[in-house]
């Protein structure tokens, strides 16, 4: 359901659910455009007359996909009310010319509660004006100045990325997402609105993909939710562990050693605040950290052009 720009009050305590990691191809539903209601696809009041629907008329990997056509329909991906942890989801989307798409990320199975970075939209959003390529996230603000815009091709099919951090909670979660490959909100990000101060998300709860206007028509295929991030899938499969990296901290001083060339070294807070940047151009390196406060830390290195990161608590 497309959110009006206010958050539904908090009525009642976070209840973590025991929704696990899941895959879906969609090749065990009936298609004809039969409505799906299970263990993982709701719908907003919980009826058929929501869900979404199985379809043959386009699919990635096989001969089904899931469909949000332009009829109303509001179902929901359900995360399982997770407070804790780091969690990714991937899934491919096709949008056909002519059609839009939107979702939002619900701080709760139960939709209607809290609307976390408010309206991501696919070729309708800023009050219509946005071009059929153009896609942005509004953060429950009504100053575009804000939005995070990007663009999405149509009539193929594309992935979408998002990587949840809840590791230290959700009262200091962050998240990242990409479509078609490209980065639409930087790692670190708060997984939150952009209120004043920010609202953040009470849980990952669910996923909604309605059905927002008669030209929607977005179908969904090969998902994947897994207790751990995906990653910038334009990163090199090589990972900086294959270089031989490790890290320690002690006495405030973080030390770094490769058996490779480390290029760089930038270290984020948890708010995704960059405290740290330098060149190294060594096989080693330290960091006086005491100036720092006491916390979690993401340590990103690029070693001989293989970038990673690794959390140091100080």
């Amino acid at each position: 359901m497309k959110k009006n720009y206010f958050l539904v009050a908090l009525l009642s305590f976070v209840m973590v659910t025991m929704n696990a990691q899941f895959t879906d191809d969609c090749e065990s539903y009936p298609g004809n455009n039969a409505p799906v209601l299970n263990e993982i696809w709701g719908s907003w009041d919980g009826t058929e007359a929501t869900a979404i629907l199985s379809s043959g008329a386009q699919s990635q990997d096989g001969s089904l996909s899931v469909l949000v056509d332009g009829s109303g329909i509001d179902p929901i991906l359900l995360l399982g009310n997770k407070i804790f942890g780091a969690w990714g989801l991937k899934f491919s989307m096709y949008i056909p010319s002519g059609k839009i798409g939107y979702l939002n990320v619900q701080g709760d199975e139960t939709p209607g509660i809290q609307w976390v970075i408010g309206n991501v939209t696919f070729g309708e959003g800023n009050a219509g004006t946005d071009d059929e390529f153009t896609g942005r996230i509004d953060w429950s603000t009504s100053d575009t100045e804000d939005d995070a815009v990007f663009t999405f091709p149509k009539d193929q099919w594309f992935d979408v990325i998002m990587d949840f951090n809840l590791e230290l909670g959700t009262s200091a979660s962050t998240f990242a997402m990409w479509v078609d490959g490209a980065e639409v909100v930087a790692e670190g990000t708060p997984f939150a609105d952009k209120a004043d101060p920010p609202v953040y998300a009470q849980s990952l709860g669910s996923l909604n993909l309605y059905s927002s206007a008669s030209n929607c028509e977005m179908y969904f295929d090969t998902v994947e939710y897994k207790n751990e991030y995906f990653g910038d899938p334009n990163l090199s499969v090589e990972s900086i562990e294959s270089k031989g990296f490790r890290s320690a901290m002690s006495n405030g001083t973080l030390t770094l050693r490769a058996l490779e060339n480390i290029n760089s070294v930038a270290i984020y807070n948890m708010l995704g605040q960059q405290v740290y940047n330098a060149n190294v151009n060594s096989m080693n390196s330290t960091v006086n950290m005491s100036n720092l406060a006491n916390g979690t830390y993401i340590v990103k290195v690029n070693i001989n052009g293989v970038e990673g990161s690794v959390k140091v608590i100080k």
